[in-house]
């Protein structure tokens, strides 16, 4: 994506905008995929890289983070609800060179209607309604009215940054 002026940011990067992280992705197979198809279903990059794996054959590892996209290609499944949340990661999502900041690591955590930034170690989010409030001008990480979908949304943050990032060892070959 590309900033193009919103929110007084220009380029890529260092944010988590709605210009920056909704992108177009477009997929064209005359004859395979589904014509003129639009989603506004939530996708994450590495869904690509499944879905190029599943063309070419390739068995996808249980443990492998993207999910394939060619059930909603070939229309056998409703694209709505392909992902219930996304989540994106940035360095320096604070960089000097933008901000003046000291940089951070910055996540975003995204479901259909919330969306959640943390910049780690800087006391500093952003949580946004996109239903009423999808420009993002309104943040509304420290509103009191907002402080339960805050920590709703920070916990479910945790929870999938923990599950897909925790090596949990190798398999048991005998019962204990």
């Amino acid at each position: 994506g590309e900033t193009l002026g919103d929110h007084g940011l220009m380029y890529k990067g260092c944010r988590f905008y709605e210009g920056l992280v909704r992108v177009p992705l477009i997929f064209s197979w005359p004859g395979q995929f589904e014509r003129d198809l639009r989603s506004e279903g939530l996708v994450e990059l590495l869904d690509m890289s499944a879905t190029l794996l599943e063309l070419g054959g390739v068995d996808l590892p249980e443990s492998f983070q993207g999910r394939s996209l060619l059930p909603i290609l070939r229309g056998e499944q409703d694209s709505a609800h392909f992902r219930e949340s996304v989540r994106c990661e940035y360095f320096d999502a604070l960089d000097p060179h933008f901000t003046g900041g000291t940089g951070s690591y910055g996540t975003m955590y995204r479901n259909e209607r919330y969306k959640l930034v943390v910049y780690h170690g800087k006391g500093q989010g952003e949580l946004y309604d996109l239903d009423e409030d999808p420009w993002e001008h309104n943040n509304l990480w420290d509103h009191p009215d907002a402080q339960s979908v805050r920590n709703e949304l920070l916990y479910k943050s945790f929870d999938a940054h923990v599950l897909l990032t925790t090596d949990v060892g190798s398999r048991r070959i005998a019962p204990m």
